[in-house]
C-alpha cells in the first residue's frame, strides 16, 4: 500500500514538473527545423545546404522544401511519411507542379515529432473562416497550437511561391517577386490542412522567435490570433476524416488564404508546449 502511495506522489510530481517546471522539461512540440528567420529572409544555411530530413519522422508538418534540389524550394505539407511541395524550378518539366517524396531540404520546417498526441479536437459548426479559426484557437492557445485535418471550404483560395526564396530577397518585402502566378480558387473543395495559431503578444517570448517570422497577425491587436496555414487541395471528399489523404487525390499544395470559408471538418489540435531544434531526430539516415 505505502509503495502504491509513493508510486502515485512520484507520478503526480513528474505531473507537476513537466506542467509547471522550466521549459527544458516539457516535451518538444514542435519540432523546427533550419531557421525560420532565414526562411522569411530566403537565405540557405550553410550547415544545411547538403543535409537531407526525411518526412517518415514526422507526424505532419509545414514550411517550406524542395526535392532535386534547392533551385526548387517552394510551399510544402508532410504528412504520412510524404512531404508534398510547389516545385518552384522554372528550368524543371514539372515547374509549379505539386511532387511529393520521402526525402526534402529545407530552410525552415515546423513539424509535430512522433509520440506527441493530441489534447483536443475542433470541429466546424458553423461557417468559419481561417481568421476567425486562427482568432478562436489563439485564445484558448495562446502560447501557440499546430493542428492538422479535414476541412471543407466555400470557396477555396489558394495561393504558392512561383520563386524560390533562397537568394536573400526577404518574402514579405518582395511579394511581387515570388508570387508570380495567380492564385487558385474553387468554388467548393475538401483540403487537408496543416497550421500553426497563435496570440500575437507570443510572439515575443523569448522560446517563441520560431513564430516571428513565421506568422502573421494584426500589429495593432496584441490578443489577436496570428496564422499560418497550408493545405493540399483534394480532388474529392475524403473516404475517412482520421486517416491520412491518399495520393491520387490530392490536387495541389499551397498556402490557404485567410478569408477562406470552412463549412465542415474537424481538426486535431496539438497545443505547443517548448519549440525545439529537431535536425537531427528528423534528418534522413
Amino acid at each position: 500500500m505505502v509503495v502504491k502511495k509513493l508510486g502515485i506522489l512520484i507520478g503526480l510530481g513528474i505531473f507537476a514538473a513537466v506542467i509547471f517546471g522550466p521549459p527544458w522539461w516539457r516535451p518538444v512540440n514542435p519540432c523546427v527545423i533550419g531557421d525560420m528567420s532565414a526562411r522569411a529572409q530566403a537565405q540557405v544555411p550553410v550547415a544545411l545546404k547538403e543535409i537531407y530530413f526525411d518526412a517518415q519522422n514526422m507526424q505532419f508538418g509545414l514550411g517550406s522544401a524542395a526535392v532535386g534540389g534547392w533551385e526548387g524550394l517552394g510551399d510544402a505539407v508532410a504528412v504520412d511519411g510524404s512531404v508534398w511541395i510547389r516545385n518552384t524550378n522554372n528550368r524543371s518539366p514539372k515547374y509549379y507542379a505539386t511532387i511529393s517524396n520521402r526525402y526534402f531540404q529545407s530552410n525552415g520546417f515546423v513539424f509535430v515529432p512522433p509520440g506527441i498526441e493530441s489534447e483536443q479536437r475542433w470541429r466546424v459548426s458553423s461557417p468559419t473562416s481561417l481568421a476567425q479559426l486562427r482568432e478562436a484557437l489563439a485564445k484558448k492557445n495562446p502560447v501557440g497550437v499546430i493542428f492538422a485535418g479535414y476541412v471543407r471550404f466555400v470557396p477555396l483560395r489558394l495561393i504558392a511561391i512561383a520563386h524560390p526564396a533562397i537568394d536573400g530577397r526577404p518574402v514579405s518585402k518582395n511579394a511581387p517577386y515570388y508570387y508570380t502566378r495567380p492564385m487558385q480558387s474553387a468554388p467548393e473543395a475538401w483540403a487537408y490542412v496543416v497550421g500553426v495559431a497563435a496570440a500575437n503578444a507570443s510572439m515575443k517570448r523569448d522560446d517563441h522567435a520560431w513564430l516571428s517570422s513565421m506568422l502573421i497577425a494584426p500589429p495593432s491587436r496584441q490578443d489577436a490570433g496570428a496564422g499560418l496555414v497550408h493545405g493540399l487541395w483534394l480532388k474529392s471528399a475524403p473516404d475517412d476524416l482520421h486517416t491520412p489523404p491518399r495520393r491520387d487525390n490530392v490536387l495541389a499544395v499551397g498556402q490557404l488564404m485567410a478569408e477562406a470559408a470552412m463549412v465542415e471538418g474537424e481538426l486535431t489540435l496539438y497545443p505547443v508546449t517548448r519549440a525545439g531544434g529537431c535536425d537531427v531526430v528528423a534528418r534522413a539516415q
